[in-house]
């Protein structure tokens, strides 16, 4: 636990600075994950919390995720089991434009910025993996009417561990676009948001791999007089690779509820 309190320590500027801030607890289900080398699909109960905040150098975010897991999950020698799994991250990036007191956008560029990030997890499965790894590079914001959105150009360095040891990879790289639209379709609002990272080959037999996380949800609040705090929606989840591991792929929808406050 002593390292997830370092996730909040890395987005924690004085209460007072604050500019802005979102925070949502998302809910999410599917009967469809897929797990290396195992035939199964496995069912999963995904409770995450997330949080950003803008200051006056930048912004901050940060996300937990809690899992459960199905018994259709295996260990090595095929047995049975339903593993708990933590797992966060947080990423700081300082603005250019703040630092320097000048603006840097024009045109589709809205700014700049340094940004350094930490992955942490734990997984109390037979494997018992520990990822660890931490980022470092440049995040480009583009201009876009309402919403945001970005892209990361990240180093990649990966310290994790399992229960067989340490593979020791190699430094790679990370590659980010995320993004958030709100729209609106006659009275209903709504969001697309999401991410894709492309995460390259870190050695140790791994190959590069690509996951994304789209969203759609609407704003279901609104019909109770809680605008813009309630929503409803599919996440889809594709993961090609996953984990570095050639062939693992994943692909399949998950049903959504968020409460944002």
């Amino acid at each position: 636990m002593k390292r997830f309190l370092l996730l909040a320590a890395l987005v924690s500027p004085p209460a007072a600075a604050l500019e802005w801030t979102a925070t949502e607890v998302e809910v999410l289900h599917s009967s469809r994950f897929r797990e290396p080398f195992n035939p199964n699909a496995v069912s999963k109960h995904i409770l995450t919390l997330q949080h950003a905040h803008g200051y006056s150098l930048g912004r901050n975010f940060m996300f937990v995720d809690l899992t459960r897991s199905g018994n259709q999950e295996r260990d090595a020698l095929g047995n049975p089991e339903s593993p708990s799994e933590i797992y966060g991250e947080a990423y700081t990036t300082l603005s250019l434009s703040r630092l320097s007191g000048k603006p840097v956008g024009a045109g589709l560029l809205r700014d700049i910025g340094f940004t350094a990030g930490i992955n942490l997890g734990a997984k109390d499965s037979a494997f018992n993996p520990e990822p660890r790894v931490y980022l470092a590079g440049i995040t480009v914001d583009f201009a876009v009417p309402r919403g945001f959105f970005n892209v990361d150009l990240l180093g990649y360095w990966d310290h994790g561990c399992n229960s067989g040891g340490c593979p020791g990879y190699r430094s790679s790289y990370q590659l980010t676009p995320s993004w958030s639209i709100p729209f609106s379709l006659g009275r209903v609002d709504g969001e697309f948001t999401g991410f894709v990272d492309i995460i390259g080959s870190r050695g140790a037999g791994t190959v590069r791999q690509v996951l994304s996380q789209p969203q759609l949800r609407f704003d279901i609040g609104a019909a109770f007089g809680q605008k813009g705090q309630l929503y409803a929606g599919i996440e889809y989840q594709y993961w090609r690779n996953k984990f570095g591991i050639d062939g693992a792929n994943e692909s399949h929808p998950q049903l959504l509820l968020a409460w944002k406050f």
